[in-house]
């Protein structure tokens, strides 16, 4: 499917999101390649996070195919956009990043091996969006109670909206079990967790107890879902494909204000003391402070390949680091 923006030429400005030819120049100044990729910072030997790469925008594709590739054509690659202020991010298996950007109001796809991004048109982007990334490349997209929870291809095209008919059906946070494309929504408000078919239009409440008190965040991997309550100032472990019992993994976890899952890997960012915890199969096994991995406001993370991805909302950038168990 061809999606050339309208009225658009090589080096014009996509509607709204203005290029920063100021900004461009000093951080091209820095950089060893032509694009947004910031090299990362030597580690200690035997570091559990190891800082990799930093992206901080792109040149904007001007078309993608139905597959959501692009042409290489020289006009295709259009002007170097600046991320202003990341809240979210999830990575596909096809290591497509997505990041959603409060301050343009707009959801990008970062293609890594072409160093440049796509936008995703008709996704609703606010302080409160959430993403999950799908095995085929797609993308959920959350925003509480100001849309319904909205899944588009990696070629921009809207592929489903969840609407299990269970109340309002608006979900602040959003998570997918990658076995069997279940879908899971938590409503913070009502402190309701709901188990969505992969069709989106059937879904079990589940019980009361299941959660703990005011629940904030969540991540998932596997058929384990992790979820930090304000309450009781924990990380718990749910394992939904069982008897669904809480099983504590962090106490006195402090204000967690994200979660990230996968490959064996849990990742929780406390805003209150200000450091990252990693867990590994269960067990923590290494705890930094927000300073030492040059995090000022880590807002969203994801993890896919053994890599950590994470928003920095304050930095306006996604900051990596290679996992090493």
């Amino acid at each position: 499917m061809d999606t050339k923006l309208q009225d658009q030429g090589a080096g014009k400005a996509l509607p709204g999101i203005a290029p920063q030819p100021t900004r461009r120049r000093l951080l091209l100044a820095g950089l060893a390649c032509g694009g947004l990729l910031l090299g990362g910072r030597s580690s200690a030997k035997g570091r559990v996070l190891v800082t990799g790469p930093a992206y901080m925008g792109g040149r904007l594709l001007q078309r993608v195919n139905e597959g959501g590739f692009p042409d290489l054509q020289r006009d295709n690659f259009g002007p170097m956009t600046l991320f202003i202020a990341p809240v979210a991010v999830a990575v596909s298996p096809m290591r497509d990043i997505y990041v959603a950007d409060a301050g343009l109001s707009a959801l990008f796809r970062y293609d890594p091996m072409q160093d440049a991004m796509s936008v995703i048109r008709g996704a609703r982007v606010t302080q409160q969006t959430r993403l999950a990334a799908l095995s085929d490349g797609s993308v959920m997209v959350a925003n509480g109670s100001s849309a319904l929870a909205t899944r588009f291809a990696r070629n921009g095209r809207q592929m489903q909206t969840l609407d299990p008919q269970l109340g309002l059906a608006h979900f602040d946070e959003i998570a997918v079990d990658s076995t069997s494309g279940r879908y899971y929504g938590l409503d913070r408000v009502q402190g309701r967790l709901e188990e969505i078919m992969p069709h989106g239009h059937g879904a079990t409440v589940l019980a009361d107890g299941i959660l703990p008190e005011q629940p904030m965040t969540m991540a998932m991997d596997g058929q384990t879902l992790y979820v930090a309550g304000r309450t009781c100032q924990c990380v718990v472990a749910i394992e939904m494909s069982g008897a669904r019992p809480q099983v504590p993994v962090l106490e006195e976890s402090g204000q967690i204000a994200a979660l990230a899952a996968g490959d064996g890997w849990l990742v929780a960012a406390d805003m209150r003391d200000r450091v990252v915890r990693v867990w590994r199969q269960n067990e923590q096994v290494a705890s930094y402070e927000f300073a030492s991995l040059g995090l000022t406001e880590p807002r969203g993370m994801a993890i896919a390949g053994q890599t950590l991805y994470v928003v920095d909302t304050a930095a306006r950038r996604v900051q990596t680091f290679r996992m090493r168990a």
